[in-house]
């Protein structure tokens, strides 16, 4: 019997020592926590809006996210007082990094469901509209809300130099996401042959003509579209997001509608916050995501075909930290 003992004892100790790797199998064995998974491929997602997407009761999708939480297959994300769930960026055990890495490839092969993309995209589309209608009723105060965080004047002279260095040839091309009345479409009218201004806010939409009128720009024209929606009509050799990119329902799935936009020695130039945690940034001026961290951005450009070109990050006295970065499509991909 105490053989028995001292084998039972032993084996005890072994599932102690073995207890991440048997929290992740039994969170990777079930069909809906895999479908989780594959949404959080490159998104991030409130437990509500998962329920939509998975059409699951609240309560079934929090037990679900807890215990894909105790695999560490998920994080929380904080937007000041909202909660988000996104994959875990970093194995917390060595030895299950590899398993870790392999388990997420093998998951990503496998597509969602039909139910759950199309109720994806139709949360995205509500995130879209809800940002949409604040602009509509907020346009005429929000570039005074919007200089509270920067204003463009503190970094025109970075993004001047920046877009002076790049050669372009006579035709060059530009067009911009989410202009405003910022003056960045002015510097880019005096840069490129063409410009093009596209928005999904028709208030947002109206400024930006303002402005050009007003600075009686002849080579720039606007657009109504949602840019992540429509096809690409013609390569352009500039593409450039001037803090807009946290208003946008999936950041990540930006860079992947840029890719296709992009001429073959083009660049695609994102500016935007570092990470913050003023949640007034989301009541009055529309932010979706309080910034970016900078790996982030880096991940989903590098997995939609970029590779990076020059970055630089610039401190403002208010505390927030804008960021800059301009990528090449990889054509060696």
């Amino acid at each position: 019997m105490a053989s028995h003992s001292s084998l039972y004892a032993a084996v005890n100790a072994s599932i102690s020592t073995s207890d991440p790797l048997i929290r992740l199998t039994k969170a990777v064995g079930d069909p809906l926590r895999l479908e989780v998974l594959r949404l959080l491929r490159q998104d991030s997602f409130g437990v509500l809006e998962l329920c939509k997407i998975t059409d699951t009761p609240q309560s079934g999708m929090s037990h679900h996210l807890r215990i894909l939480s105790d695999a560490n297959l998920v994080e929380r994300r904080k937007e000041g007082t909202s909660i988000f769930y996104r994959r875990t960026t970093k194995a917390p055990h060595a030895a299950l990094e590899s398993l870790t890495h392999t388990l997420f490839q093998t998951i990503d092969q496998m597509p969602l469901s039909l139910e759950s993309q199309t109720r994806k995209e139709a949360v995205h589309g509500e995130r879209s509209r809800r940002s949409a209608a604040f602009f509509e009723a907020n346009h005429e105060q929000l570039k005074d809300n919007q200089e509270l965080i920067t204003d463009f004047a503190q970094y025109r002279e970075c993004l001047s130099d920046l877009l002076e260095s790049r050669d372009q040839h006579p035709e060059a091309t530009a067009l911009e996401i989410g202009a405003g009345s910022s003056p960045l479409v002015q510097l880019l009218s005096q840069q490129y042959a063409q410009v093009t201004c596209v928005d999904n806010s028709e208030a947002m939409l109206r400024a930006t003509r303002a402005a050009i009128r007003a600075w009686e720009l002849k080579n720039v024209d606007c657009r109504y579209a949602d840019f992540l929606s429509i096809d690409p009509e013609a390569q352009v050799d500039l593409l450039v997001i001037n803090m807009a990119l946290h208003h946008i329902a999936s950041p990540s799935s930006f860079f992947e509608a840029a890719r296709p936009w992009m001429a073959p020695e083009g660049h695609l130039l994102v500016i935007d916050l570092c990470p913050h945690d003023q949640d007034w940034a989301r009541e009055i001026c529309g932010d979706q995501w309080l910034g970016f961290d900078p790996s982030d951005l880096m991940t989903w450009a590098l997995n939609a075909g970029f590779r990076s070109d020059q970055t630089a990050y610039l401190g403002l006295k208010n505390g927030f930290q804008i960021q800059i970065h301009l990528f090449q499509p990889n054509i060696e991909l």
